[in-house]
């Protein structure tokens, strides 16, 4: 079986995320695509509580209708009681030896990550074990933008899929 395995911050998700997605779907031989929302960012972004980023990626994932698009919280379990960040690398290891010991695992990179490769902790250690995918950004789309919309009491319907529109604008989620 072979994975790629997306994470991020997913906060909120985007069609920015759903077409890079599409475009691991399409231009690869994945069977399935899991979503893995951070628990806690390596690069300390600061982001809504995971829970509400469970639900929002839930719906994202509702409105995808793809059985090969999977939402995976796993991080809150992967992450020890410290203040350390749940890397890639531990993400990657977790998963390779606990959940899917047998699968191919490739990890999914947007162009801002692939540029700041050399930050991730053991970057080299994950190319070395696993595969990377390289996703072009055909859609910029970003989860900054979609906040600010939501500040500005702008449309973000063109930013987002369906029910997570509906979810942001009947919250006050990200409007201070």
């Amino acid at each position: 079986m072979n994975i790629a395995v997306f994470g991020s911050a997913f906060n909120p998700p985007t069609c920015g995320h759903k077409d890079a997605i599409e475009y691991v779907l399409e231009n690869t031989k994945v069977d399935n695509v899991l979503l893995v929302p951070s628990f806690k960012h390596a690069f300390a972004k600061d982001m809504v509580d995971y829970e509400t980023r469970l639900h929002m990626l839930k719906l994202f994932v509702e409105d995808i209708k793809n059985p090969r698009v999977k939402e995976l919280a796993i991080e809150h379990q992967i992450h020890s009681d410290s203040d350390k960040p749940v890397y890639t690398y531990d993400l990657l290891s977790f998963m390779q030896q606990k959940l899917y010991p047998q699968a191919n695992l490739s990890f999914v990179v947007g162009p801002d990550n692939k540029a700041n490769w050399h930050r991730f902790y053991k970057a080299a250690e994950i190319e070395q074990t696993w595969s990377l995918i390289t996703v072009p950004e055909r859609i910029n789309v970003r989860s900054t933008a979609v906040r600010e919309g939501l500040v500005k009491g702008s449309d973000i319907s063109t930013m987002v899929t369906p029910r997570l529109s509906a979810f942001l604008n009947a919250s006050e989620l990200y409007v201070p």
